[in-house]
């Protein structure tokens, strides 16, 4: 009995490990086939409670904003940087410095010769600057909490009148604070939900920004927080009654979201999901 269970377990892990394999190379086929034409793409990866965005720039050089924890940095960054051929970042970015956004840091840094080393140290809230072709605004920075989660680096990307807005991992006070000071740029195309929804949520702040898609980074217990379903289904409820959003997008559900544009008018998204899950073993 004992034996025909590692046989089932040692098959099951296998199974498993090819469907990860999959799933990361259906990503990897859509970044360079169908959203090749496209001069910004932004990849949101499927890493549980935790955040790892991948941003090809208009130059083609290649940016990654956190890394998730250990586990899920090995399990789904590491894989897509390799299954991609990127052998070189020419910017890591750290949103701010909890486990669930620096994983294989060091590893990163090392093995992916990293050119430039960003956190939200690096600049202060309102500094905006040109990268690799794209405009770069940040919102929140070091300075403007003595939170962890708070003073996390939340900023602005825009191309040609298309933007992606990256909520880190602020607060409702946070959001609010960004409201405050940025009243006329908070409106954007793809809102990158802040903290996994798994603190407090700004439904004014939500409103305002008024996206077009929602990415959200979360586990199951998502489904359990009153930030996600009351607050933010409450805001969503107003968002699509108004007409402009189009999809939220957790990542649990749809898996990694690919996001890619060339302008305001010309720009779209699409998502990959496992194809099975295996109880006790995916991910």
């Amino acid at each position: 009995m004992a034996l025909n269970r590692i046989r089932q377990l040692a098959s099951s892990l296998r199974d498993d490990w090819r469907y990860r394999l999959r799933y990361i190379r259906q990503t990897v086929d859509c970044v360079r086939g169908e959203s090749a034409r496209y001069r910004l793409k932004i990849v949101c990866l499927d890493v549980n409670h935790g955040d790892a965005t991948l941003i090809i720039l208009p130059s083609g050089r290649v940016a990654l904003v956190d890394s998730a924890k250990d586990a899920w940095c090995r399990r789904r960054v590491i894989p897509f940087l390799d299954n991609h051929r990127i052998g070189e970042l020419a910017y890591y970015i750290t949103t701010h410095f909890h486990e669930d956004h620096v994983g294989e840091r060091e590893r990163i840094i090392r093995d992916y010769l990293v050119k430039q080393v960003w956190d939200y140290r690096t600049f202060k809230t309102g500094d905006e600057l040109d990268l690799e072709g794209a405009r770069l605004l940040i919102l929140n920075s070091y300075t403007d909490a003595e939170d962890e989660n708070d003073r996390s680096l939340a900023f602005r990307l825009e191309l040609d009148g298309f933007s992606y807005t990256h909520g880190a991992d602020l607060y409702a006070d946070g959001q609010r604070r960004l409201l405050e000071r940025f009243a006329g740029r908070i409106r954007t195309d793809v809102y990158r939900a802040n903290h996994h929804l798994h603190g407090s949520l700004s439904s004014d702040h939500l409103l305002a920004a008024d996206p077009q898609l929602i990415v959200v980074s979360a586990e199951e217990a998502v489904y359990q927080r009153v930030a996600y379903t009351r607050d933010f289904q409450q805001a969503v409820q107003r968002l699509r009654a108004g007409g402009r959003l189009r999809d939220v997008c957790l990542t649990l559900e749809k898996g990694n979201v690919v996001v890619f544009a060339n302008s305001g008018q010309d720009w779209g998204y699409s998502t990959y999901a496992p194809n099975i899950i295996l109880a006790g073993l995916y991910p």
